[in-house]
């Protein structure tokens, strides 16, 4: 009787503690952050603990959203029970980052009834910080401009400082709200010293394509990894790490919108080509045999979808069967190249000599800030009667089965769409003839080894590029002085090599005018000089020409020296005036 007394009266005392755990209450909510103040690149953990029984999802790290980056919240829970007295506590875990110096309140938080107490954050400018101090881990970003039009292409940098070693990490991409922002090129790993401490230096760039005009602010990339704290702090063969938060520092933009005297398809870049190819190229042309005609419209700084139509007109003594086009965009030397190509097959109907109008495309120049034009001229051809037949007799079309056999026309040809000016284009699926077929073959072995040649002479021109380097014994980097930086592009000039030029070009103006990190086309828009924008045009026609270009290097030459002497050196550290 006692042994079931005792066993009861446990039994009572293990049900009401259970049942106190399960109605009680919260009893108190507070808040608190592991550093005040923080620089403001670094992450913030901010703890909230509940003491009494909560839900676990009773936490909302909304109203933090507007002042931090927010992290990940982590949730445990613990329970004890000391002389049949059980505490329950809940503490939820947040990483922090904030998105601006300043002062910054975190609010209060309430749960079930109860609220935390607000905390005074005070957030201080990287600059704040003592260079003497050396910061292990930090993020960096740039732009080539702070200042472009709608649809131009920025390069952004953000570079990843490391003074320990990593055992893990990611680097999150920039953010922008109406724009888009994709990698180029591969990263880029070195050493750097900065005030006096040695670094592994992560540098990755991007490509920011705003969609809308107006202000906008780039959110710079969330570092989140571990380091291996120090040896002093290890335990035998065992390193201890920590972890480690951190964001680059916003970048402000401004987007101008579309002109008012621009029409036509919006098209801004630095660079627009216009290119054809005519198969057979020999120019005797006969009725009824197809002739294709190849247009090829490439762009710099753009994207392959920002690329209009070509128009091209066609008298009415020919038949035109155009295939679907075909766009791609290709990455070169950190910037993108689009491209589309439109092939069209063209039926001679009668003999004669036919002239095909010129095709103009509108683009933007956003170096001079002028519409300009990327043209085709005139051309006139001469059509041949097939041989044993008269220019009467070969005049009706012959239209190509589906067996691409060419027969006589009859009323169930394919519907036509008849053009302005008289061209009949017809559109039929499917029609392939056997001298299509070879030259779609040809076309992709002559593409296969453009993409080849472009590949093996890219590598080619970072190994002459290095030789270059060492053969002055001078570095190609931002601190190279303006005489060691002239005489390393006359060294390129001299190679005739278009890659090595513009990347020589643009190290020697970035000294010449005492800044960092600009592009070479972010340069020409400030200097506004037309000499120097007509030879660096001829560059990129000989660097993205699909044609050989003859290229004088004397004209650039002389701009550029003239261009040395109306920029003193001594002037070149504060803002210029533009020149005539």
């Amino acid at each position: 009787m006692q042994l079931f007394i005792r066993y009861f009266t446990r039994s009572c005392l293990f049900l009401w503690a259970f049942s106190s755990m399960a109605f009680a209450q919260i009893d108190e909510l507070s808040a608190t952050v592991d550093k005040n103040p923080v620089l403001a690149d670094e992450s913030i953990t901010l703890s909230v603990v509940a003491s009494g029984s909560a839900s676990r999802d009773a936490f909302d790290a909304t109203p933090l959203n507007a002042d931090f980056v927010v992290g990940r919240t982590s949730v445990s829970s613990q329970t004890q029970m000391i002389n049949f007295d059980t505490t329950r506590t809940t503490i939820w875990t947040t990483t922090l980052i904030p998105r601006n110096p300043g002062r910054f309140v975190i609010p209060a938080f309430t749960i079930e009834g109860k609220s935390s107490d607000p905390i005074n954050m005070m957030v201080l400018p990287v600059s704040a910080r003592q260079s003497t101090e050396g910061r292990d881990v930090y993020v960096t970003t740039s732009v080539d401009t702070n200042e472009t039009y709608l649809q131009q292409q920025i390069r952004y940098t953000a570079k990843l400082y490391l003074a320990r070693d990593l055992q893990r990490g990611s680097l999150s991409t920039p953010t922008l709200t109406d724009g888009e922002i994709r990698q180029i090129g591969k990263d880029a790993e070195y050493n750097d010293i900065v005030d006096g401490k040695r670094y592994r230096v992560i540098e990755r760039t991007f490509s920011v394509i705003p969609q809308k005009s107006g202000t906008f602010t780039i959110q710079g990339p969330v570092f989140e990894g571990e380091v291996v704290q120090d040896r002093q702090q290890s335990f035998g063969f065992f390193s201890r790490s920590k972890t480690i938060n951190r964001v680059g520092p916003p970048q402000e933009i401004s987007v101008k919108p579309i002109p008012d005297n621009y029409s036509g398809a919006w098209l801004p870049s630095e660079y627009v080509e216009l290119h054809e190819e005519w198969q057979p190229d020999s120019g005797d042309f006969t009725v009824g045999e197809p002739i294709t005609r190849t247009l090829t419209l490439t762009a710099v700084g753009v994207d392959e979808a920002q690329l209009p139509a070509i128009n091209s007109q066609y008298p009415s003594g020919v038949k035109v069967y155009p295939n679907q086009p075909n766009t791609t965009t290709i990455e070169k030397d950190e910037t993108l190249i689009a491209q589309r190509t439109e092939t069209i097959a063209i039926i001679p109907s009668q003999a004669g000599q036919f002239t095909i109008d010129e095709v103009k495309v509108p683009w933007f120049n956003i170096v001079s800030e002028q519409v300009e034009y990327a043209t085709l001229p005139k051309r006139t051809i001469a059509v041949t009667s097939a041989s044993g037949t008269s220019p009467a007799a070969s005049s009706p079309l012959s239209e190509p089965d589906e067996d691409g056999a060419v027969g006589p026309t009859t009323d169930s040809a394919p519907t036509s769409n008849a053009l302005t000016d008289g061209t009949e284009v017809v559109y039929k699926e499917n029609w392939w003839s056997m001298s299509s077929w070879i030259l779609l073959a040809l076309w992709l072995l002559t593409l296969l080894g453009w993409v080849l040649h472009v590949s093996r002479r890219g590598s080619v021109n970072n190994v002459n590029a290095s030789a270059t380097s060492q053969k002055l014994n001078t570095p190609v980097t931002k601190n190279t002085s303006e005489k060691q930086a002239w005489k390393q592009l006359q060294k390129a000039i001299e190679k005739q090599d278009s890659n090595v030029i513009i990347e020589a070009l643009t190290i020697w103006l970035n000294t010449l005018l005492g800044s960092t990190n600009k592009s070479l086309s972010a340069i020409q828009q400030r200097l506004h000089n037309e000499s120097l924008n007509k030879a660096v045009n001829a560059l990129y026609g000989a660097k993205f020409s699909q044609q050989s270009t003859q290229w004088q290097r004397e004209e650039l030459i002389s701009t550029l020296k003239s261009l040395r002497q109306d920029i003193p050196v001594d002037q070149s550290k504060g803002e210029l005036p533009p020149l005539y």
